[in-house]
């Protein structure tokens, strides 16, 4: 097995890698937009709410407890989004550090590719070089072995 094919196999595995976070980005990023809306839901009711209204007493406490549940909810799904915005930049910071890993096996893999494609000119040459060096010699003799 030579190195670039042990190279293609790390960068086939790299890649494979990286599209995973690629996925857990998207997926967490979803997550972060759904409950960017359930908490925008959750404010809007708030403002919606007029607070509690003249009358009696009992009316006038599940006023305020109506307000204190739309309160509640409201910062809860505000936490619940600061969580996963948490969670969706440990994703992206996962995906880059993916990336990475690729970019510097693919700089390898050029590496290798350029070092062989220098290797292989340098042997082309050295044939070449060989057979000029033949005729250069044949040249020189008459064909019955005498130089002239």
């Amino acid at each position: 097995m030579t190195i670039r094919t042990k190279l293609a196999a790390v960068l086939r595995a790299r890649r494979a890698q990286e599209d995973i976070a690629k996925s857990a980005v998207t997926r967490a990023n979803a997550l972060l937009a759904e409950a960017g809306s359930h908490a925008e839901s959750r404010a809007e009711s708030m403002r919606a709410w007029g607070g509690p209204r003249d009358g009696d007493a009992v009316s006038y406490l599940a006023a305020v407890a109506a307000g204190r549940a739309l309160a509640s909810a409201l910062s809860e799904a505000r936490a619940h989004e600061r969580a996963l915005r948490s969670e969706s930049e440990v994703h992206a910071g996962r995906l880059r550090e993916a990336a990475q890993r690729r970019r510097g096996v693919e700089k390898l893999v050029e590496r290798v590719t350029e070092e062989e494609r220098l290797a292989n000119l340098a042997a082309e040459q050295r044939a070449a070089d060989e057979v000029a060096g033949q005729r250069r010699g044949d040249a020189r003799t008459d064909g019955r072995g005498d130089n002239l």
